[in-house]
């Protein structure tokens, strides 16, 4: 019932957010969809550099009038060497008591954060990029025997992008310090341990464009591995000695995106949907923030299991205004079985 009752309102929030996005753009559709840095699922997008001569303002045509009924892809969209980027997130999810056990009994979990980094277009179909990005995310405890963690996350990464017209590839590659603090909800006995994470993540993606309408299917494949002290929960065993945790995540994605392209006199107004399914090939107690958030952030809680299996959905707003910002809103829902997370997206680019 949890499960149904969260899908409902999850896809509610999704298709209204779309409907708004299209509805606002009030803007003729371009005749082509625009060209787009590759990067939707690891890293924000950018306009590619294409130009073209228009008429001057003393001519006797309608300047903005042939902006607006344009081919995007046809215009002056920013020729530029470099980008800076940033982006805030916030996620928020649950997952429900999976046993009768004070490990299990489930738990609610937020997490807030952002990133700044930079990114070099080194040829017409190479670029590559780095940036730090910082998080805070607090697990509560729905089992009063249980414990509440705070986990402080500082992650660096790089990245690099490699495509064509048709077709892209990407891969990323980071690690990340989290510093956990633990709570026990009964006495107030704290427990603090520093634990590293590593990541490595490949996507493949074509492009396909039918009218109006761009799309864009990928596959993705995520290794992450998690590694924490012995102290680590040591009020979970009790009686025993605690081991160092130290597994790995073999995740798998398959998805599509969709999108539709609207010509403005200022850039292009990109509403699109998006919708991928998941697999866990590894360990089952590694949990991350969002999936389909560009940096994951990793975590555990008692002997929780995440179910190998999720559905991600996403509806999303990008405006690309030519020789100056990209700025880009989108909204995740990650759904699996007793399990529900949700990711509120936004940040810019600034060409130079």
């Amino acid at each position: 019932m949890f499960f149904k009752r969260r899908t409902i309102d999850a896809l509610s929030v999704l298709f209204a957010f779309l409907a708004i996005a299209c509805v606002g753009a009030r803007a003729v559709p371009a005749q082509e969809p625009s060209s787009y840095f590759p990067g939707a699922s690891l890293l924000p997008e950018s306009v590619l550099s294409q130009c073209v001569d228009l008429p001057d303002a003393s001519d006797s045509l309608d300047v903005q009038s042939i902006v607006r009924a344009a081919n995007l892809s046809a215009l002056p969209v920013a020729p530029y060497r470099g980008r800076v980027f940033g982006y805030g997130i916030a996620s928020w999810g649950s997952q429900e008591a999976q046993n009768r056990t004070i490990d299990r009994g489930g738990f609610d979990v937020g997490s807030f954060g952002g990133a700044l980094g930079q990114d070099w277009t080194l040829t017409d179909y190479f670029i590559w990029g780095y940036g730090v990005q910082g998080t805070q995310t607090n697990v509560d405890a729905k089992n009063s025997g249980s414990y509440d963690s705070r986990i402080d996350s500082v992650a660096g990464f790089l990245r690099m992008s490699v495509f064509d017209a048709l077709w892209r590839v990407e891969l990323l590659y980071g690690g990340a310090r989290n510093t956990t603090k633990q709570t026990k909800i009964g006495s107030g006995a704290a427990n603090k341990f520093d634990a590293t994470e590593w990541f490595f993540e490949s996507e493949f993606g074509a492009r396909f464009d039918r009218g109006y309408t761009r799309i864009e299917p990928r596959a993705n494949f995520r290794i992450l591995s998690l590694v924490e002290p012995q102290k680590a929960e040591r009020f979970v065993v009790s009686n025993e000695r605690p081991e160092e945790f130290s597994e790995a995540s073999y995740r798998m994605k398959i998805g599509s995106r969709f999108s539709w392209e609207y010509a403005t006199a200022f850039g292009v107004v990109t509403p699109y949907i998006s919708a991928d399914w998941s697999h866990e090939f590894g360990s089952r107690y590694i949990y991350t923030i969002g999936d389909q958030a560009p940096i994951p952030v990793a975590y555990r809680q008692g002997s929780h299991k995440m179910a190998r299996d999720k559905l991600d959905l996403c509806a999303g707003l990008d405006y690309a205004l030519r020789d100056t910002f990209d700025v880009y809103i989108r909204y995740d829902v990650e759904i699996a079985k007793e399990y529900a997370d949700y990711l509120f997206f936004a940040g810019f680019n600034k060409k130079f």
